[in-house]
């Protein structure tokens, strides 16, 4: 079950959303039934349905605190918001802390492309998909940025650039920062690009061939996840 970041506290009862209510309707389950309760930035804790005014409520047992995970930015063509939707989901199963969409050149046309106004539900398909990998943390979703914002971030730790022609990515141990770029459909132009390589990121290749860019990123993911060290939540 997934609460108010702020909310989990031991003893507490807690209203659950209706989305939470209408998931325990769907799987029939019954009073008192034991349920595992996340909150998206950190904490975990085992709770018990209880009766609440308009269905079940939740009674909080012990919380644990789970660390926060080293950084890992991923920065993504702001492309089409149903495929970007997908990715927040994909991004939260493997360990991304931030999913920031990148504003370029080439996005400026995508007419279902993503806008300010989308990331309050692309946080929500990210916290929700957290229930079902068990995961502590939710990544955050920021609003759109251009290349210049985007090339500030990560300074002094470990920066890539996805480019097909380039080398495949190094080893990145497990508790170092990373903050990864993946351009949008047709890449990023000259100009852009060079924005990049000028704040030192360094051009990795992500696949044998050419991918989209929610492929593209997902696979960024993919790497580091197997680097980094495994988190046990039970």
């Amino acid at each position: 079950m997934l609460v108010a970041p702020g909310t989990l506290l031991a003893g507490a009862t807690l209203l659950l959303e209706e989305e939470e209510r209408h998931h325990l309707r769907v799987r029939r389950a019954g009073l008192a039934e034991p349920v595992r309760v996340l909150d998206g930035v950190g904490h975990i804790a085992e709770g018990r349905l209880v009766e609440g005014r308009n269905g079940f409520d939740v009674r909080v047992g012990t919380v644990r605190e789970v660390p926060e995970p080293p950084a890992f930015v991923l920065v993504v063509g702001a492309g089409d918001k149903e495929r970007f939707g997908w990715l927040a989901e994909k991004a939260a199963e493997l360990g991304v802390t931030d999913l920031v969409p990148l504003k370029t050149d080439r996005t400026r046309s995508v007419a279902a492309g993503i806008r300010e106004g989308h990331v309050l539900a692309l946080q929500r398909r990210a916290r929700q998909a957290i229930k079902q990998s068990r995961a502590a943390w939710a990544p955050r979703v920021h609003p759109p940025e251009g290349p210049r914002d985007a090339a500030a971030r990560g300074a002094g730790t470990r920066r890539w650039l996805a480019d097909g022609r380039a080398e495949p990515p190094p080893a990145v141990p497990p508790e170092d920062a990373l903050t990864v770029v993946v351009g949008p459909e047709g890449g990023l132009i000259a100009a852009e690009r060079q924005i990049f390589l000028a704040a030192d990121f360094t051009p990795v290749r992500l696949a044998p061939d050419l991918l989209r860019f929610e492929t593209a990123a997902l696979a960024a993911a993919a790497v580091v996840a197997s680097q980094r060290p495994r988190r046990t939540h039970d």
